[in-house]
């Protein structure tokens, strides 16, 4: 089997430049390159070492038949909770599951981006 690296996680968005607001300004993504391929603009961005791509539409679009389910969350770690909850809430960010002590050493909750994208921040302290 071939090895498999991953390369970016593409989030498609009835309204992109939204999605790509939110993303550098609420979130702090990076801004790395913008593209076209096939007619469709492309925006990559980096969030905390996670590559994303933005578009209004995708090469499978046409072919895809089901659903775009698939991808539930990305979850991002955080040195202090408390500082960057209130950061976006000041920002209008809706909370999906407010911060949370799952365990000693581990906080976690969930915020809902442009689109229905989760994420999970977390916490996560050592002992």
């Amino acid at each position: 089997m071939a090895a498999l690296k991953h390369d970016h996680t593409h989030l498609t968005s009835p309204d992109p430049e939204r999605t790509i607001e939110f993303y550098t300004k609420v979130m702090g993504a990076k801004l790395v390159k913008e593209q076209e391929s096939g007619g469709i603009k492309l925006v990559d961005l980096e969030l905390g070492g996670i590559p994303i791509r933005i578009s209004g539409q995708t090469g499978a679009d046409k072919a895809w038949q089901g659903p775009r389910y698939g991808l539930h969350h990305l979850g991002l770690t955080v040195d202090d909770m408390d500082a960057f909850v209130a950061e976006l809430k000041s920002k209008g960010v809706e909370f999906v599951v407010e911060p949370t002590q799952a365990r000693p050493g581990l906080r976690f909750a969930f915020i809902k981006a442009p689109d229905n994208v989760l994420f999970e921040i977390l916490e996560i302290k050592q002992s």
